[in-house]
């Protein structure tokens, strides 16, 4: 897999996806996938094919797929949460995403398709 560094931008609505180029010792950007809703967290799948997107603007979380070869991503779906998740993190099986919240002072738990898709 390639190793990658995703980068949101949330006044952009987009995440910018870098690649290392080892001998010059610095990041390269590779792709700029739209992301609308201010993205701002993340959490990538124990399998590394998935990355979860969490929005600020547009409170909600997206799955996204994970090409191995590239880093590059593409959307599995979006749910809407009521407040902007502060922090993701999936379980080490990969079966459930947890979500925490500042505003509502709350955490959720979501179940994880077997696409890596997240649900309600």
């Amino acid at each position: 897999m390639a190793d990658v560094l995703y980068v949101g931008l949330q006044d952009d609505d987009k995440i910018v996806t870098f690649g290392f180029d080892a001998g010059a010792a610095k990041l390269v950007p590779r792709a700029e996938t739209p992301a609308v809703g201010a993205p701002s967290v993340f959490a990538v799948s124990p399998d590394r094919r998935t990355l979860y997107v969490g929005y600020r603007g547009t409170p909600g979380i997206e799955s996204c797929r994970i090409d191995s070869a590239s880093g590059a991503l593409t959307s599995l779906g979006r749910v809407a949460t009521e407040h902007p998740p502060t922090y993701l993190a999936a379980d080490r099986a990969g079966n459930y995403l947890l979500s925490a919240y500042y505003q509502g002072a709350y955490a959720a738990v979501h179940p994880l398709g077997s696409d890596g898709a997240v649900s309600g």
